[in-house]
């Protein structure tokens, strides 16, 4: 199925599969932080999705994430650090306004036109 810029079954990540936005802030923390091996673009393009998220986050009250990305930096893994994850990706609105601000940030997704 192509993934519409309307269709909130969740954030295309290739072959059909989709994960939800707070999963897709933490894969692009991990690219970022801890895949030496990727391309340039590729962490280029996850450091944008950090920012305009973050950004988009804090523009709606989410106060975190300073404490979030250093979390995600330092590799932790922990229950605070998904539910900070999950509070910074509602902070942005449902999946469709995520995706938006992704794309927004020049950012294309699977399925864009």
């Amino acid at each position: 199925m192509t993934q519409g810029k309307h269709n909130a079954d969740g954030v295309p990540v290739g072959e059909g599969h989709h994960i939800s936005p707070a999963e897709f802030l933490l894969m692009a923390g991990f690219l970022v932080y801890r895949a030496p091996s990727v391309p340039g673009a590729a962490r280029a393009a996850a450091r944008r999705i950090l920012d305009v998220a973050f950004g988009a986050a804090a523009a709606r009250g989410f106060a975190h994430s300073a404490v979030l990305e250093r979390m995600i930096a330092n590799a932790e893994k922990s229950s605070h650090m998904w539910r900070l994850a999950e509070q910074a990706a509602a902070a942005v609105g449902d999946t469709t306004a995520f995706l938006q601000v992704i794309r927004d940030a020049g950012i294309t997704l699977e399925g864009d036109v």
